[in-house]
């Protein structure tokens, strides 16, 4: 009598299975972010794969205040480009997001602003960790995301960062796009 009742309840599982796992049938995504690993805000692409895991690339320039302060000199600009692999535990049209990667920074000078400060000119990697909350449409249509993460790296600080220093951000986000 047992082994029915197991079989059973392992029939119904696995049939129960599918309808909690929805298809995706939108892979690609296009959306902007304010916050998170592009620092200030980033234009992104996506790419869905195996309906649980993406990749993403960005871009992103900001302007900041030459180090020093006080109006003295020509603003300094940042590039950013982040790179991250996510896995994502889908409900439905929602999902927690979980993920890593990296935001490749080139600056063309000393700078300090948005708790990062660069010494000189040149390129800087940071290290980033997120975890947060997406809204997306097995089928396409408007995406929405929403969620916290850890930059780390040398230069970032919530207050006076040292651009010598390792230091942890952390950082939220925001952003919004459209996925087919």
């Amino acid at each position: 009598m047992n082994r029915i009742a197991l079989a059973a309840m392992a029939a119904a599982a696995l049939c129960a299975t599918p309808a909690l796992a929805q298809r995706r049938d939108a892979t690609s995504s296009l959306f902007v972010e304010g916050g998170g690993p592009g620092l200030l805000y980033s234009i992104n692409y996506e790419l869905l794969f195996d309906d649980d895991y993406g990749i993403r690339a960005g871009f992103g320039y900001q302007s900041l205040s030459p180090n020093g302060g006080s109006g003295g000199g020509a603003p300094v600009s940042l590039f950013t480009v982040p790179i991250l692999a996510s896995y994502l535990v889908s409900f439905g049209s929602s999902a927690v997001e979980l993920g890593g990667g990296a935001t490749i920074i080139k600056s063309d000078g000393a700078a300090n602003g948005n708790g990062l400060a660069m010494s000189d000119a040149g390129i800087v990697v940071l290290y980033t960790a997120i975890l947060g909350y997406r809204r997306q449409p097995a089928d396409g249509g408007l995406q929405f995301r929403i969620g916290i993460e850890a930059l780390v790296g040398k230069g970032l600080g919530l207050t006076n960062p040292d651009p010598n220093k390792l230091g942890v951000l952390p950082w939220g986000y925001l952003s919004i796009g459209f996925s087919i």
